[in-house]
């Protein structure tokens, strides 16, 4: 065992990953026998039913066949049960470089603090495959413990400047999702040594993911490095270092709140969308003119991100309230586009009642449930008066039965679905046969077509990683349960999230190693498990949530429609392609 000091095993073990191309490691053509099948059938059933039978997971892990095993240890990291750690403490020599950077994997997604000291030696030695150190770096971005920060903090040390950029690019990130209480101390300027030494690199995919493990932390050391960042000749690098910019962590860093103000006012000109609009965002953190007069450029903005970035900060310039009140109810009158009404409700509650309720009462009457239950909760807030009104909406023959009457519900009227039975051990092998056999043996994977006002969004599905949210994500197309779905939650450059679809239940996470990239298909969470559709679609990476949603596909056409997505823009139409 490595963790016992053979050396000279993990030496000839490295030689052998070295082999292995960068990358997702290749899988051999060995057809799946019938057993095989039904081994995998049991493993979804392990997976979906979050048990660990260590009897079963041990026979299927001495299967002949290296894809029955890879799955085995995969779903050991997906039940998450801490018995699992012995069972990949077993695996860390296996002969198979697949096998091992699966165990890698599995021990991040375990947290297993015991894999620590293990995962730093494949990550530092320089034999080791790219593809299997860069799976031990994001495995310690996972674990967060001191001792997993300091196994990255030393291999970005002591890395040499021609280190694989995948690797180095994935130990950025990882280190840059540790806080001040996942090291049980204050951030120290020392923290960010290990990163700035990468700041400067020519490879602009190394400086973005070190802009990204400067700002992530909240640490004030890292602010004047972000400041030199913002001006970098990559859009990719200056809108993560923007992000940094808060007037807290400047001030705490003892640089000139003023002078970083400019900075940030002046790239909200920036040729880039993705600069413009986290530029604003640092900004408007700001109390000073200079903010204020971008806030109320950016309410008149053709550019959505930048004129909601502005109408979700409108309430922190109350103070300014006689300049404010009447770009606010410009910005909000009835030709304006409903998203960004919905987003003046809250400061026009405050600042100007009467318009409030003219506001809501417009949201109550649009053909959308996002913008009624905005209305309904909007004028719960505006006392008698807004109550009055929600009276009178209510009495409207035309939104009868319409209106929700509180929480998220969209007020559809239709009648609940009944309980979805069990799975039976047939509906896995079924599951496998559909989705997992063909894309192991290396058949096209579905596609599906969303139709919105905005254009069409190509997405290529996962199956061989997540059947059973793909198996449930088809249904959903074929059913026609998730058109008329809205997108109820669009940050601007980070997601554009739908509101729940129709009947849908509660999914299983199946975390896998594709990760959280720019276009990723997901389904939002509150943790493992918890997530009910609609999806998500990502405008960037989101390295912080690495181990804690699925991975369900990826937009292969149509990304600038996802860029452009309002608030309350639906589903129109939906198809397999």
């Amino acid at each position: 065992m490595i963790l016992q000091g053979n050396r000279r095993l993990f030496a000839i073990l490295c030689i052998v990953f070295a082999l292995a191309a960068a990358g997702p490691l290749a899988r051999g053509p060995r057809p799946l026998s019938s057993v095989d099948i039904d081994d995998i059938a049991t493993l979804l059933k392990l997976e979906d039913t979050r048990q660990f039978d260590a009897a079963t997971l041990e026979r299927i892990l001495k299967s002949s066949h290296p894809e029955v095993r890879r799955r085995a240890v995969i779903s050991i990291g997906r039940i998450a049960k801490d018995p699992g750690r012995a069972l990949l403490a077993g695996l860390r020599a296996d002969g198979d470089p697949d096998i091992v950077a699966s165990v890698v994997f599995a021990s991040g997604q375990l947290k297993d603090p015991s894999a620590v000291t293990w995962l730093g030696e494949f990550l530092e030695n320089v034999a080791t495959a790219p593809a299997i150190a860069r799976e031990a770096a994001q495995a310690l971005g996972k674990i967060r413990t001191p001792e997993a920060q300091i196994a990255l903090a030393r291999y970005l040390t002591t890395a040499p400047p021609d280190a694989p950029a995948l690797v180095v690019g994935e130990a950025l990130l990882a280190i840059g999702r540790f806080t001040k209480d996942d090291l049980k101390r204050d951030l120290a300027p020392e923290d960010v040594a290990p990163i700035v030494r990468w700041a400067q690199a020519k490879d602009e995919e190394i400086r973005w993911r070190a802009a990204w493990a400067l700002f992530r932390p909240r640490n004030p050391a890292a602010v004047p490095h972000l400041v030199k960042l913002a001006d970098d000749k990559s859009p990719e690098v200056r809108f993560w270092a923007v992000r940094g910019l808060s007037p807290a962590l400047v001030d705490q860093a003892g640089l000139d709140r003023a002078t970083v103000s400019a900075q940030l006012l002046a790239a909200t000109k920036d040729k880039d969308r993705r600069v413009r609009t986290e530029s604003l965002r640092a900004l408007l953190q700001y109390d000073d003119d200079g903010a204020f007069g971008a806030l109320l450029a950016a309410l008149a903005s053709k550019d959505t991100w930048m004129s909601t970035s502005a109408a979700e900060s409108a309430g922190r310039f109350q103070s300014r309230g006689a300049a404010l009140t009447p770009a606010l109810i410009a910005a909000a009158g009835p030709s304006q586009p409903m998203w960004l009404r919905q987003l003046l409700l809250a400061p026009l509650t405050t600042l100007a009642p009467e318009t409030a309720i003219e506001v809501a009462t417009s949201l109550a009457r649009e053909d959308s449930a996002v913008a009624r239950r905005a209305a309904v909760q909007g004028l719960g807030r505006l006392g008698n008066a807004g109550r009055s009104r929600l009276e009178v909406l209510n009495g409207d023959p035309v939104l009868k039965g319409l209106l929700p009457t509180g929480g998220r519900g969209g007020g559809s009227g239709l009648p609940p679905r009944p309980p979805v039975p069990p799975r039976i051990d047939a509906d896995y092998r079924q599951l496998v046969e559909k989705w997992i056999v063909p894309d192991y043996n290396g058949q096209k994977r579905p596609h599906a077509i969303w139709t919105t006002r905005r254009g069409t969004i190509e997405l290529e599905l996962f199956p061989g990683d997540a059947p059973m949210g793909v198996e449930y994500f088809m249904q959903s197309v074929a059913s026609g349960d998730i058109v008329g779905t809205e997108f109820g939650r669009v940050v601007p450059n980070f997601v554009a999230q739908q509101d729940g679809i129709r009947y849908a239940p509660t999914l299983r996470d199946e975390v896998n190693r594709v990760g959280l990239l720019r276009g990723t298909l997901a389904w939002a969470s509150a943790g493992l498990d918890t997530g009910r559709p609609g999806y998500t679609l990502g405008n960037t990476p989101q390295p912080h949530n690495e181990g804690n949603f699925t991975s369900l596909g990826r937009v292969v056409k149509g990304m600038d429609v996802v860029d452009h997505l309002e608030w309350g823009d639906k589903i129109l139409a939906a198809k397999v392609k």
